[in-house]
């Protein structure tokens, strides 16, 4: 028995390990505020003018999954996203909205926070 709780305990472990996590206070970088009707707003700003428009936009998704899981919810749709420059820096502003148990009409712009999380492990850095 004492074998088989080993076990379980072993592989739950190693599942909450697979999902990144970003530290639970507010990651540099990154300004988030809460929104009326349960929305979310997430600005990144990159730290160098070097980082890429796409891992801005990365680092910017992994984050509202991460905010998504930490509020307790499964799914986060976006409902506006804004591509900028700041002092030759890339920058993404995005809005959301998020839920759980069966999503709202699951259009391209939702995502599930988990999954999303487990895509970009490694591609953020």
């Amino acid at each position: 028995m004492k074998r088989l709780v080993l076990a379980f305990a072993v592989l739950a472990a190693s599942a909450c390990s697979s999902i990144p996590s970003l530290p639970f206070s507010q990651p540099s970088g990154f300004t988030e505020e809460a929104m009326s009707g349960g929305r979310v707003r997430i600005v990144y700003e990159a730290p160098t003018a070097e980082v890429t428009r796409k891992l801005v936009a990365d680092r910017t998704l992994s984050r509202a999954a991460q905010i998504t899981l930490d509020k307790g919810n499964e799914w986060f749709e976006i409902a506006s996203k804004v591509d900028g420059k700041l002092e030759g820096k890339n920058t993404q502003t995005l809005v959301i909205v998020m839920g759980k148990g069966e999503a709202l009409a699951g259009g391209p712009k939702q995502y599930d926070a988990k999954e999303t999380l487990a895509s970009l492990k490694g591609k953020i850095s």
